[in-house]
């Protein structure tokens, strides 16, 4: 298992615990402390009753925006439990594609197992476009086109249907297992629900609805689905209809159902009028700028070999389109156009410096945070990459402009995911009024990951009165911030010494390897990043 805990890491060094969250610090230990880490993982999987009395895999959910009014779960797992619950999905993640409808049939485009040693990566490039693309292309053969989606997917997962389609392919059951007794501890013993956003519930989520996929399949139904999303299509409304209540048929035997909101049956025409700019005609009135904005791949590697010119290029074919134009555009609709905003937000990095501020400048704007707000956190990693190659203008800007929405209450600051990615950013600069923030903020009932953010941040800023406070809570904090003042200590000079001295026995074996890399980090002058 030791060579699967591996992959786990260095999926999570390279990619992130999870794309909702912001990313907890300890992937930069596990880079680190590889090792040692594969030691306690390794400890884990050899009794893990022990290890959750020991370690309990404390989990964090909070609320992400959906669109406009909507409003889906989000789970942040404990760091090494995640790391842990990865390292066992990947173990049996091939036999799981295996079991898939096959890739090539162009019917299933969602998380497409592969492992890949040089980029860490778990999945084939397969985007949502891609499966829009192929929605498009089947709609010229049909006259209708039924679109749905999986009403609440992840938390309705039942545990028992997925634990026996794993024991269908994990024979020894040992991974099945530990499996189920994690999704156990996760969901507080309820019996369905997977951790939204980490691949490993994508692997797992991918595997519940293998049923479904190939119930439509064996009837010869034409179908394309991008994990919760189905896009079918039919020769007659009534013919879709039919469909419908097959499709319904089968997700309800493992207890889930679509979304009555997000079901429809259209003509292929309409169809094809909503997604054109995926299907660029020659006399069409859509934008130029916003069709090649979507054909190209934004995916930037750094660690891969030929880093410095893939960037060239991305800058290259980035500035032949008019970003600012595209942006502009959005904010002046009453709705955004989702997927076009978002591909346009994440290519700000390849601009230029001085459109980099103008592109902020728009999304920072006040009045346009309304209308933006369903990609709020796509621009907040947007402008948090860019953060220190901005100008000091540039960043007095972004640092305005985030207080702000705080001191006119706005709504945004209402959700913890947002103040999470707000943190991020306003962390790394210092001012008295950043500081007085985060203290307010860190008396208000907020979550342990903002809190424990709040405790980093005031280390790297030396804020010694209030770190000397918060350590003499120690005993009574999650794990959560536990570590983080454990960092804390560091900067407590003979005081934090003599504290951590003190508190040795009470550390566990995760806080005494984060204690270990802090002192590392210290000595060479290294600040953990919020």
């Amino acid at each position: 298992m030791r060579d699967n805990f591996k992959k786990a890491l260095n999926n999570i060094v390279r990619h992130g615990d999870t794309d909702i969250f912001p990313f907890p610090f300890e992937r930069y230990l596990f880079e680190q402390k590889m090792e040692e880490t594969l030691d306690i993982l390794e400890s884990y999987h050899s009794n893990i009753e022990d290890a959750i009395a020991l370690s309990p895999p404390l989990i964090i959910v909070e609320l992400s925006q959906v669109g406009y009014y909507g409003f889906r779960q989000a789970t942040l797992i404990e760091p090494f439990w995640n790391a842990y619950f990865l390292g066992l999905v990947t173990s049996i993640a091939e036999d799981i594609e295996k079991k898939r409808i096959k890739e090539d049939e162009k019917k299933v485009f969602s998380y497409r197992y592969e492992w890949n040693d040089t980029t860490g990566s778990l999945f084939k490039d397969t985007t949502w476009i891609d499966y829009k693309k192929q929605c498009v292309e089947n709609s010229k053969s049909y006259k209708y086109v039924l679109q749905t989606d999986i009403s609440n997917f992840y938390p309705r997962i039942n545990h028992h249907k997925l634990e026996n389609e794993l024991k269908r392919i994990d024979i020894g059951n040992t991974v099945t297992k530990n499996i189920m007794r994690l999704l156990s501890a996760f969901s507080g013993t309820i019996s369905y629900g997977l951790p939204v956003g980490g691949p490993a519930s994508r692997i797992l989520a991918e595997l519940a609805l293998n049923h479904t996929d190939f119930h439509l399949k064996s009837r010869e139904i034409v179908f394309c689905r991008y994990a919760d999303d189905y896009t079918i299509f039919c020769e007659s409304e009534s013919d879709a209809y039919k469909k419908l209540i097959l499709v319904s048929e089968k997700l309800s035997n493992d207890q889930l159902g679509l979304q009555k909101d997000k079901t429809k049956i259209m003509t292929s025409e309409e169809f094809r009028e909503i997604h054109l700019f995926l299907d660029p005609q020659p006399d069409t009135v859509i934008s130029e700028d916003e069709q090649k904005l979507l054909n190209i791949s934004i995916r930037f590697d750094p660690y891969s070999a030929t880093a410095v010119d893939d960037y060239e290029q991305l800058k290259e074919a980035v500035r032949e389109i008019d970003i600012i134009g595209i942006l502009s555009r959005e904010v002046n609709k009453t709705r955004i156009d989702q997927t076009v905003t978002k591909q346009a937000i994440n290519a700000i990095k390849a601009l230029t410096t001085d459109n980099q501020v103008q592109a902020i400048k728009i999304l920072l704007d006040q009045n346009n945070l309304v209308t933006l707000s369903p990609v709020f956190t796509t621009i907040m990693r947007s402008v948090r990459s860019i953060y220190e190659e901005l100008n000091s203008e540039g960043q007095e800007l972004v640092d305005k402009s985030l207080i702000l929405l705080f001191n006119t209450e706005s709504f945004l600051t209402k959700i913890e995911m947002n103040i999470s990615y707000i943190i991020q950013i306003l962390s790394i600069r210092h001012s008295a009024e950043k500081e007085a923030l985060f203290i307010k903020l860190f008396e208000t009932p907020i979550n342990h990951f903002i809190k424990r953010q709040i405790i980093v941040s005031m280390s790297n800023w030396n804020c010694h009165y209030w770190l000397v406070d918060t350590k003499n809570n120690f005993p009574t904090l999650t794990n959560w911030e536990r570590r983080a003042v454990i960092y804390a200590s560091y900067f407590l000079g003979d005081e934090g010494k003599h504290w951590r001295d003190h508190n040795k026995k009470l550390l566990n074996k995760e806080e005494s390897l984060i204690k270990d890399w802090c002192s590392q980090r210290k000595q060479a002058n290294q600040n953990i990043l919020v």
